[in-house]
């Protein structure tokens, strides 16, 4: 039997995060019966962790790098090797910065990857055919500009929403206490699938080629309709999280 390291997923930002993570490490493991699948240790503590993008947008004073930090901590005490955090918002310089220099003691061994940065060598491995690429994200990751800067430092022309778009369509879909992904975690309702259609659209018309979902409750479209190739940034991670556990 092949000797793996163990997988830690800090979850629980946002409420299906930490799951639809461990759905795609299943998802991506070759394996024929149970042995043969990865161990994994899933961590869910949503009360504990301030919103990401609140912080950001200075809605609160609370940095969330420190219970994420203290997340972290208890994964890697429980003896987990490489830690995903499914949180786009969350590896903000502002925050993860935060989590490395204050959380984490000197001698932590745990790998914590980086998720945007996987996204993009993803990217560039496999999707160099496609040359503008359009963002879907929180508040707090677009206000951040991660992934308009990794995307020009690699080469690519990133579609980002203008600022009206992003506030009254990408993050009502997100975010809307009634119809958003975060308050509908079993289902997509029938206005956030207008919203869906409009940011299709909205990324058609600026010639977009590919869009990354940039937050982890995007990954809830990949059963939707999508008439623009996507990237979704949970998937990638898996992926990743699998790759450092069996090398």
């Amino acid at each position: 039997m092949r000797t793996s390291k163990v997988i830690g997923i800090a979850g629980g930002m946002g409420p299906k995060s930490g799951l639809l993570l461990f759905d795609y490490i299943l998802k991506h493991t070759t394996a024929s019966c149970d042995q043969e699948h990865l161990s994994v240790i899933l961590m869910s503590f949503p009360k504990q962790i301030q919103d990401r993008t609140a912080f950001l947008e200075g809605e609160i004073e609370q940095n969330p790098a420190y219970e994420i930090g203290k997340l972290i901590n208890k994964l890697a005490a429980a003896e987990a090797e490489v830690i995903g955090i499914p949180c786009n918002t969350s590896h903000t310089e502002k925050i993860l910065k935060v989590v490395h220099e204050k959380c984490l003691p000197p001698n932590f061994k745990a790998k914590v990857l980086h998720m945007p940065f996987e996204v993009i060598k993803y990217l560039e491995n496999d999707y160099q055919q496609y040359r503008r690429i359009g963002v879907l994200s929180t508040n707090g990751t677009y206000r951040s500009e991660i992934y308009k800067t990794y995307l020009e430092n690699a080469g690519f022309i990133p579609v980002i929403p203008d600022a009206d778009f992003q506030y009254n369509i990408v993050h009502k879909l997100i975010y809307d206490p009634h119809f958003g992904l975060k308050a509908n975690t079993d289902k997509i309702t029938d206005v956030a699938q207008q919203y869906i259609e409009k940011i299709i659209t909205y990324f058609q018309e600026e010639n977009a080629e590919l869009i990354i979902f940039g937050c982890t409750e995007l990954s809830m479209l990949n059963n939707f309709n999508m008439t623009i190739p996507f990237v979704d940034s949970t998937e990638v991670l898996a992926k990743a999280l699998i790759r450092e556990a069996i090398s």
